[in-house]
């Protein structure tokens, strides 16, 4: 399908809000349930501690490791139209490996600063060349392009993107289980934020000088080239990724659509999954495009001219049914590539009893080894696997794949969610002949249902739980060793509702020693403030 779109083009600076706040206001610690508030008088009037344990100290430290113990890693290609600073999407990179080379917070007196804005959170995270964040905000409805100071949260200029439609509800989407347009946007190699909206557009916005506004640059209008849907369902153009060229973006809807818009002239063509869906976001490599579907993992490219070819097609075991926790049936991973080009696609399946996580030939397809994941009867995922392709001194790659993945098996009912344990490493690797063995390293008994991070400059994996014996709900900032699995520290973020991070994603600065985490209520900064 080939049509030209009509676009939108502004030079001018657009009337978008300005920052409002001068000063962060933070995350109040007193959003509670009555049975908390219960506990807590009764701790107070007869002098008791309500069965307050160790582990609800500010800081814990578990493990003696005080220092970062680099990962040595071949590094992840750079894509050329994507911002350089190591955090350009919500998943850090184009092949979605989320794994920063920066150190994170390693422990050192951290301090914690939030910000919020009542009800909603942050989908992605970036970072413009500046170090300040960019940020897309969600009450659940409307939807807010942010730019924010790192230090203080403090926000420094807004611009209002399009909303859901007020009938949005009429489909049956949960807002906690929704996975279209507004969450997620990518920060291109001029410092724009392109967003794709919720009325199937795809915006190109200017982030502001020091002082200045928002500007709209361009504006594809993709509503024609989504799958037609009886109302009130309608598709989602949900996720963009620049196609390596830089001549091409590409997208995908929540309906299985995959289409390519030439970036000069708004020429797009398209093509349909029949009978799929997509859950998750997809990766963008020199040789092509990987999109993982409810049915099979993708290799895709487009000729020079726009036009979308199948390289591949692997399918995969999506099991019988949805899973506690899951948002759809089928992998709820995105797809992660690891190593040079001649490397790995990992994903993992919905199999039952156990999941598998799965390592494919990047060229072809070819599943080369598999290993099935957390307990019999409680496995699943539906967040994106972390993944690192190992190096010797010389920056020589060894063959070894190690990827982290997290169980999220479990009946949530929001806002308080039920996950079984916990976070495992697996291997994967290359035999003197070519084929490849897997073998689980470690598994962690740590809980969590949002986006985790890997620092390969602290060889620490970051997650964001509560804690399950403190009288009051207790959210905390976790490090787990990547090298054994250990538990390193736990840092104490906040109490109550309002630091409920819900599947929402941790991101680090580039600076390094510093971690953000969106919450239902706001964002929190964690950061070292010793060496």
């Amino acid at each position: 399908m080939v049509v030209v779109l009509a676009m939108a083009c502004c030079c001018c600076s657009c009337s978008f809000g300005e920052g409002r706040d001068l000063k962060a206001r933070p995350i109040p610690d007193w959003l509670i349930t009555p049975w908390e508030s219960f506990r807590v008088l009764w701790s107070w009037l007869f002098g008791q501690d309500a069965g307050r344990s160790a582990e609800c100290e500010d800081f814990v430290r578990f493990h003696p490791v005080d220092v970062p113990r680099p990962i040595v890693h071949v590094e992840v290609p750079r894509h050329p139209f994507m911002a350089a600073n190591g955090g350009n999407n919500m998943h850090c990179d184009s092949y979605i490996t989320d794994t920063y080379e920066i150190p994170g917070p390693i422990g050192g007196h951290p301090e914690i600063i939030s910000r919020t804005q009542g009800f909603g959170g942050y989908g992605t995270i970036a970072y413009d060349r500046f170090g300040q964040l960019v940020a897309v905000h969600s009450d659940g409805r409307g939807f807010q392009l942010e730019l924010m100071d790192p230090d203080s949260l403090a926000e420094l200029a807004s611009y209002n993107l399009p909303p859901r439609p007020v009938y949005w509800l009429l489909q049956g989407i949960l807002p906690w289980e929704y996975i279209g347009a507004g969450m997620y946007f990518y920060l291109d190699n001029q410092d724009r934020a392109v967003v794709p909206t919720t009325e199937n557009t795809v915006q190109v916005v200017q982030i502001p000088p020091e002082g200045g506004t928002f500007r709209l640059v361009r504006e594809y209008d993709l509503s024609e080239f989504v799958v037609p849907l009886r109302w009130p369902k309608r598709d989602s153009v949900a996720w963009v990724l620049p196609d390596w060229s830089g001549a091409y973006y590409w997208y995908a809807t929540t309906a299985g659509m995959v289409g390519t818009v030439d970036v000069d002239t708004g020429e797009v063509r398209t093509l349909r999954l029949d009978g799929e869906i997509i859950e998750n976001s997809f990766a963008v490599a020199e040789d092509g495009v990987f999109i993982l579907s409810d049915h099979a993992l993708y290799r895709f490219s487009q000729n020079g001219r726009g036009k979308i070819a199948i390289d591949w097609r692997t399918p995969y075991d999506r099991g019988p049914h949805k899973k506690p926790g899951h948002i759809t049936r089928g992998s709820g991973t995105s797809v992660t590539l690891v190593g040079e080009s001649d490397g790995l696609v990992v994903i993992t399946d919905n199999a039952e009893p156990r999941i598998h996580l799965i390592f494919a030939e990047r060229s072809d397809g070819t599943v080369v080894c598999s290993t099935p994941l957390f307990e019999a009867g409680k496995s699943g995922t539906d967040v994106s696997v972390a993944c690192v392709a190992h190096a010797d001194a010389s920056g020589e790659p060894t063959g070894v794949y190690s990827a982290l993945a997290e169980n999220n098996w479990g009946h949530h009912s929001f806002p308080h969610s039920q996950p079984e344990p916990g976070l495992v490493r697996v291997d994967a690797v290359r035999q003197d002949d070519g084929t490849y063995s897997c073998e689980q390293v470690w598994a962690s008994h740590q809980k969590s249902i949002g986006v985790f991070k890997l620092s390969l400059g602290s060889g620490m994996a970051y997650m964001y739980w509560r804690s399950e014996c403190c009288p009051v709900t207790s959210w905390y900032f976790i490090a787990v060793d990547f090298a054994t699995g250990e538990t390193v520290y736990q840092k104490l973020v906040g109490t109550g509702l309002g630091h409920n991070n819900w599947a929402g994603a941790l991101f680090l600065h580039p600076d390094g020693g510093v971690a953000y985490s969106t919450t239902i209520f706001g964002l929190v900064m964690i950061r070292d403030t010793h060496p």
